[in-house]
């Protein structure tokens, strides 16, 4: 029997996010699932099948922040600082509440570059990741959920993936099990920057390439059935160390058994300077129909033809063509992978060249 019910939860990544972050995005997946255009979703209308449930943990950043700006001067001294971080990453820190506690503020280094550098170097990471199972268990355990007639799939996006990547490893490990809920059909990771983090800071938790979280057919292996990576050429959160697992991924057969599918943009691929924001990415026909294709039934058997694609494909590179995205702005955006970005602070003054291109080239920073 096939699910009645699937919950689709949305993660978002660094910036800032309030309850209803997610309308926008959810607006936009109902859009795309159109079965005019994509035959194969038409026995499966969305309103009848499908329910999103958005997860919010940007408070625990906003909280963090407001007692570090209290304590600036002696951020060596914070008692919730993990021992052991070294005089960059202190710095690092150091300098996003200097940002912070400055008017005008800096608002791309401190309230999205500073999520990433507080969730690397402090003790809130298991808050938030203890907050957001809390909030899957109570979507799905609060509405009676039965793993035989339900099912769920997850969406997250960039700091998102790594801390979804850290959750789920725990909570299929631990005991009681999340399997309990049975596995997710589809865990899309979008701007996957789980790999980036683990080589910022290695002692974070997991191996990313080789621990629980990973697409296979076995009920009691890894975490999902499918595993979609979308990543952008041109973004600079997801092509510096780029999530791209080898053969030995996960149980050695992720890779062989086809469960995990990478999506890859190309730099012809923009239709706004915010390259790396979830509704960019969604918006390209490869990214939402690869969601789509493994969400319904079929193991992914059903897809759009040919000539969907090619008629979808189409109607992107219009917009790319009447996207207000300067030849100039994309050389700037392309340029950034040849900047130095081995060491913690050459990856964040790539960011902060990023944050600033946008700047310049936008009213307002968009949601990353």
């Amino acid at each position: 029997m096939e699910p009645l019910v699937h919950t689709i939860f949305l993660v978002h990544g660094m910036g800032k996010f309030a309850a209803g972050w997610s309308k926008s995005i959810q607006a936009d997946i109902r859009k795309y699932y159109d079965p005019t255009k994509y035959s194969f979703l038409k026995d499966f209308p969305f309103a009848d099948h499908f329910s999103f449930v958005e997860i919010t943990y940007d408070n625990f950043f906003t909280e963090y922040l407001t007692a570090a700006k209290e304590q600036s001067a002696t951020l060596a001294k914070w008692n919730k600082i993990a021992a052991g971080l070294s005089e960059e990453v202190l710095g690092l820190l150091q300098e996003v509440v200097t940002a912070a506690s400055t008017a005008p503020a800096n608002n791309f280094l401190v309230n999205y570059l500073g999520d990433v550098a507080f969730y690397m170097a402090s003790d809130i990471g298991q808050e938030i990741k203890t907050s957001i199972l809390e909030q899957i268990d109570t979507a799905l355990g609060g509405a009676g959920y039965d793993p035989t007639e339900n099912s769920w799939s997850l969406i997250a996006h960039s700091l998102g993936t790594r801390v979804v990547t850290e959750m789920l490893q725990a909570a299929f490990t631990s005991s009681p099990s999340q399997l309990s809920y049975g596995k997710a059909k589809v865990l899309m990771q979008v701007a996957n920057v789980s790999r980036l983090l683990q080589e910022l800071v290695p002692y974070k938790i997991v191996d990313v390439y080789h621990c629980a979280v990973y697409p296979s057919s076995k009920a009691a292996d890894g975490v999902c059935a499918h595993f979609v990576n979308a990543t952008h050429s041109l973004d600079p959160f997801a092509f510096i160390y780029e999530f791209d697992p080898h053969t030995d991924f996960g149980d050695g057969k992720a890779l062989s058994n086809g469960l995990y599918h990478p999506v890859r943009l190309s730099a012809a691929d923009v239709t706004e300077v915010d390259v790396h924001a979830l509704e960019h990415y969604m918006l390209h026909p490869a990214v939402h129909t690869a969601f789509f294709q493994y969400l319904l039934p079929g193991a992914g058997l059903s897809g759009p033809t040919t000539d969907e694609m090619t008629a979808a494909m189409a109607d992107y590179r219009k917009l790319t063509l009447e996207a207000q995205v300067s030849t100039d702005v994309k050389t700037q955006l392309s340029n950034l992978q040849s900047d130095p970005s081995t060491s913690i602070s050459q990856i964040f003054q790539v960011w902060q060249k990023y944050g600033a291109l946008l700047k310049t080239t936008e009213a307002d920073i968009a949601k990353i």
